[in-house]
Order: structure tokens, then sequence, then C-alpha cells
């Protein structure tokens, strides 16, 4: 599966577990353990969706020349910080 494709793959699955948990958080409270299971698998798919968005800016940035990269980079340095 194309990048592009898994994290719109996973934004549709996590919008459906948000839904979901939140269902279940009003039915079952907050601190129901099926409430909770939710919420853990809700932070899986978070996560995939961290490290798909990782991947996809590497791969974009080994696309491009080499001086035009390090200027990416230094730039996303400066936002993260």
């Amino acid at each position: 599966m194309g990048q592009y494709l898994k994290k719109k793959w996973l934004l549709v699955k996590i919008n459906q577990k948000r839904a979901e948990m939140i269902s279940l958080g009003d039915r079952l409270g907050l601190g129901a353990k099926e409430t909770i299971d939710c919420s853990q698998q809700l932070d899986r798919l978070l996560n995939q969706y961290q490290e798909c968005d990782k991947s996809i800016y590497t791969i974009n940035i080994q696309e491009v020349p080499y001086e035009l990269s390090q200027v990416i980079k230094n730039l996303l340095k400066k936002t993260a910080s």
C-alpha cells in the first residue's frame, strides 16, 4: 500500500475509532474497561499515522537535491524546537 493511501486509510480508521470511543465513554463511562481498551487502540492508530507521516517526509527529502534537502532539514529542526 502506498504511503499516501495508507495515511488516508489510517485517518478513516482513526475517525471511526474516535467515534467508537466517544460512544463507549457516553454509555459505559470513561473508566470502563471497554472505553480504555478502545482508547489504547486509538493510540496505536495515531502512532501508526505519525510513523507514516515521518516516512513520507523522509521519502520526499530524499527525492530533492542535496542542498535543498539540507535547507528543509534545518527548517524542520527550527520548527520542532
